[in-house]
């Protein structure tokens, strides 16, 4: 995903909102468990969280993850607690599905599909955009 295409929001943005893009891989980085974290510590103090998966990132939903796969304990736990941070915006790119040759079903539930353009429009309405 290109981020430094998207357009400039000619609106105000949503305050409070928050769009965490994860593009690293679990299984060589910390940094999406990272991203885990930035949503959780948002939503605790009642920032709207925008978490989205693309590129690589999207094996952070793989719902079959191995301890090996990890340089970091297994965080699938914690991506299944976010609902009870009041994080119900988890979305992972279509195009990077394709890409990897990942179905829905391979996912965790929780999870919900968007296309690039959406994933633009979330960067443009949030008031803060954090990639890792």
């Amino acid at each position: 995903m290109t981020l430094h295409n998207i357009p400039q929001n000619t609106e105000q943005p949503n305050e409070g909102t928050v769009t965490i893009l994860i593009n690293s891989p679990p299984f060589s980085h910390i940094d999406g468990k990272e991203g885990v974290d930035l949503a959780l510590v948002c939503a605790a103090f009642d920032q709207t969280v925008n978490l989205v998966f693309v590129d690589e990132g999207i094996f952070h939903l793989i719902n079959t993850q191995d301890d090996d796969s990890f340089l970091d304990k297994l965080h699938d736990k914690q991506l299944k607690a976010l609902e009870y941070y009041d994080i119900s915006s988890v979305f992972v790119e279509s195009e990077s599905m394709e890409k990897y040759s990942i179905n829905q079903s391979s996912l965790l539930e929780t999870v919900d599909v968007v296309s690039q353009s959406d994933i633009k429009q979330f960067c443009n309405n949030s008031q803060h955009t954090v990639i890792f």
